[in-house]
């Protein structure tokens, strides 16, 4: 028995709704435990809203925005589960007040997101990119797509989450000198890498690689002013969230040399469900990124691999039974 929402006893609904992807076990084993899931993965909206209120859970990525009116539309409401790690789409302190427990699963991806930044790393200081194109035109540059390794450079990791140790793991390995920043913790166990303040990071990093969430606070985290204090060429990874890029102010930099690589898995142009805009709608500062030969640009896939989607279920399956004391 748990207490609901208007404070008065009712039996707990046994109803979960998943409205995104998911793997296959995630349900399998909430039925095991005697949940009845719903899968829906074309509910919109309003959808949801107009849904009788019996569902004890809700699970989803990024299909809309979970505001107050979702929240108020369905009381006995007892957790939301994101699938992922950012919960920009989430009124987490609403829910809060509603007695919802709000669980995300950044742990699940981790691994995923570092391997992909290392791929895209390596793109830019390889020139797999560029030289792949020249090639199929018939060209065969070997002198100019000249790269270098791995430890020649030094990292800047803003962000030390889930994501950016697991990235700092995998430098480590490659022998990496690693700075790390992150504004809401200190005092790491790890001996791989240096915490330092902020301006120390940009003074002595030639790889920033940015792991923050998408709070109002970190948006346009990386923009004209900050760029200023970095007085050496540098490269510039994001997997974290689109929205913590100005576009218009890496440009010129990126067109000056002094970016010399950005590796962008999320763009400032994604919507809600994340994801970019049709070509013909592109605003001007995408369709000039877009046509920059040191961009690389990847469809917000850092996390989306097999073995991810399967930890993702494990982690949010153990969190609902920690939430619901089951």
């Amino acid at each position: 028995m748990y207490l609901c929402r208007d404070k008065k006893r009712k039996k707990m609904s046994k109803n979960i709704l998943i409205v995104d992807q998911v793997h296959e076990s995630l349900p399998t084993h909430l039925t095991e435990k005697g949940f009845v899931c719903e899968i829906n993965k074309n509910i919109g909206y309003q959808d949801f809203i107009d849904l009788p209120d019996d569902y004890v859970g809700l699970i989803i990525r990024s299909r809309f925005q979970v505001d107050k009116e979702i929240i108020n539309s369905k009381k006995s409401l007892r957790f939301i589960v994101r699938i992922g790690s950012g919960m920009e789409n989430i009124d987490l302190d609403y829910a809060g007040e509603h007695g919802i427990s709000c669980i995300h699963t950044p742990e699940g991806n981790a691994n995923a997101v570092a391997e992909h930044c290392l791929g895209l790393l390596l793109g830019a200081i390889r020139n797999i990119p560029v030289s792949n194109e020249e090639v199929r035109q018939g060209q065969w540059l070997r002198e100019k797509n000249k790269g270098c390794e791995l430890n020649s450079r030094t990292y800047g990791i803003i962000g030390y989450g889930h994501t950016g140790k697991a990235f700092a793991k995998i430098l480590h390995q490659f022998g990496c000198k690693i700075y790390v920043y992150d504004k809401f913790n200190i005092g790491f166990n790890d001996d791989f890498i240096e915490e330092v303040p902020l301006d120390l990071l940009l003074e002595k990093c030639d790889v920033i690689s940015l792991h923050i969430n998408y709070i109002l606070e970190n948006k346009y985290f990386i923009n004209d002013k900050l760029i200023k204090k970095i007085l050496h060429p540098f490269i510039l990874i994001n997997s974290s969230r689109g929205k913590t890029v100005k576009t218009k102010d890496i440009i010129p930099y990126l067109k000056s040399g002094h970016m010399q690589y950005a590796c962008l898995d999320v763009l400032e142009f994604e919507n809600v469900r994340l994801q970019n805009s049709a070509m013909e709608e592109w605003e001007p500062e995408m369709k000039e990124l877009a046509s920059l030969e040191n961009v690389i640009l990847t469809p917000h896939i850092g996390g989306q691999t097999i073995d991810a989607e399967k930890r993702h279920a494990q982690v949010a399956f153990q969190k609902i039974c920690n939430s619901l004391e089951i």
